[in-house]
């Protein structure tokens, strides 16, 4: 289904500062991998390896990375890496219009994740809702659509250690850190984050959602309260069926600051399953 002319043009006007026209796309081969093509976007080179399907940027400036062509889906995932800080910009693109976007701002010692929404126009909303192994830890609702959702942060001393090491630090950059927060076991160093993020529909009630793990060992959510979490969801609030303008999307573009990435893991569930 269209988006209507309204929601169009609003949501074109919100996102012209950070998304890059297909028009701009390389001329290059596409790379397949998990049965889905990854064309670069910008100045981006894409490049098959034994782990997945390799992004390499000449400059961070944010507009360059991979537009991966989905058939009409319901549902997305993947695993990307990417060492040191860097900005990633995901959107999800549907019948050539970006209709959400996250975006993950990862430095040495927290990170920050925002979206946006359409569903309900310029006063669409989300919840930020965060787990930990498994279980629902807290959940705040009426963050407006574009403002920050969470803050993954270290929490010095206490029973609070990390899982795995972020991949913004080195093994070295890691265990001071782990020294300097007090922590009573440096062990996760060892063992590097596995970025993961997803993106769908949510079959209840029509709205869209990203799926969010988190490397720190809790987050800060809007309301200021900080809970321990391994993965968020930012779940668009939609007000009602009717104000839904999308059924399902077909590309998701990123674009990331970081020189290299590697997207290492991916599957779709397609629209109607």
């Amino acid at each position: 289904m269209r988006l209507s002319l309204n929601l169009r043009a609003a949501l074109s006007a919100a996102l012209l500062a950070l998304l890059v026209p297909i028009s701009q796309a390389q001329a290059q081969d596409c790379v397949k991998f998990q049965d889905l093509n990854h064309c670069g976007i910008g100045a981006a080179k894409v490049s098959a390896t034994e782990k997945g399907v390799r992004i390499d940027v000449p400059q961070a400036t944010g507009k360059d990375g991979v537009a991966i062509h989905l058939p009409s889906a319901a549902a997305w995932t993947a695993e990307i890496v990417s060492d040191g800080a860097q900005r990633n910009l995901f959107t999800a693109v549907a019948e050539g219009e970006p209709v959400s976007t996250t975006t993950v701002d990862s430095q040495a010692d927290r990170t920050t994740y925002s979206a946006t929404f359409t569903g309900s126009g310029e006063n669409t909303t989300y919840s930020v809702i965060a787990y930990y192994n498994g279980r629902l830890q807290a959940a705040v609702g009426g963050v407006r659509s574009g403002e920050q959702g969470a803050v993954g942060m270290m929490i010095p001393g206490g029973n609070w250690t990390p899982s795995c090491r972020p991949r913004t630090q080195t093994y070295d950059a890691c265990l001071s850190s782990c020294y300097a927060n007090g922590y009573s076991n440096c062990n996760y160093c060892s063992t590097p984050c596995r970025p993961y993020v997803g993106f769908g529909n949510a079959a209840a009630n029509s709205a869209c959602f990203w799926t969010l793990a988190v490397a720190e060992p809790a987050v800060r959510l809007p309301n200021g309260q900080i809970v321990r979490a391994d993965r968020i969801v930012l779940h668009e609030e939609v007000s009602g069926p009717s104000n839904y303008p999308y059924l399902s999307f077909n590309r998701i573009d990123l674009q990331t600051t970081a020189r290299s990435t590697v997207i290492t893991a991916e599957s779709v569930t397609p629209a109607g399953k």
